[in-house]
């Protein structure tokens, strides 16, 4: 018997589980002009997206806060002499340059400035001039 395109759609689908002895509710075929009517977006509603963008406020900026690197080049700038780590860390937490909650904030700008030397060869803003001293370089 030869099934016209209408009655194929219209025949549930068989599972392969149904062989298993598992029985699964019977599925049905869309035909291609339901799978086009589903597969064709709605047209979003144009007052509703106005009415969302209009409800947005304008973000304010963000006050970019230095980073340890950053301070510990502004505190050596306006020292203008090479400065141990911990000279450093305690001048920018006195003057609010940088915020930590951690135990030993100078080893943490110690590692940073030894990681910026050592990664950035002849970029570097920083410098060490002794045992645990660092200075600016010359261009920084």
């Amino acid at each position: 018997m030869v099934e016209t395109p209408a009655e194929v759609a219209a025949t549930p689908a068989v599972d392969a589980n149904v062989a298993n002895g598992v029985a699964m509710a019977p599925q049905t075929v869309a035909t291609t002009s339901e799978m086009v009517d589903a597969a064709a977006p709605a047209a979003p509603d144009a007052t509703t997206a106005a009415s969302a963008k209009a409800k947005k406020a304008p973000k304010e900026p963000k006050v970019k806060k230095p980073s340890g690197l950053d301070a510990a080049a502004q505190v050596l700038a306006d020292k203008g002499e090479p400065m141990t780590c911990k000279d450093i860390v305690e001048t920018m937490l006195a003057k609010g340059l940088w915020k930590t909650g951690g135990k030993t904030p100078a080893a943490t700008i110690y590692s940073a400035m030894l990681r910026e030397i050592d990664g950035k060869p002849g970029e570097s803003r920083f410098v060490k001039t002794g045992r645990g001293l660092f200075a600016l370089t010359k261009k920084a």
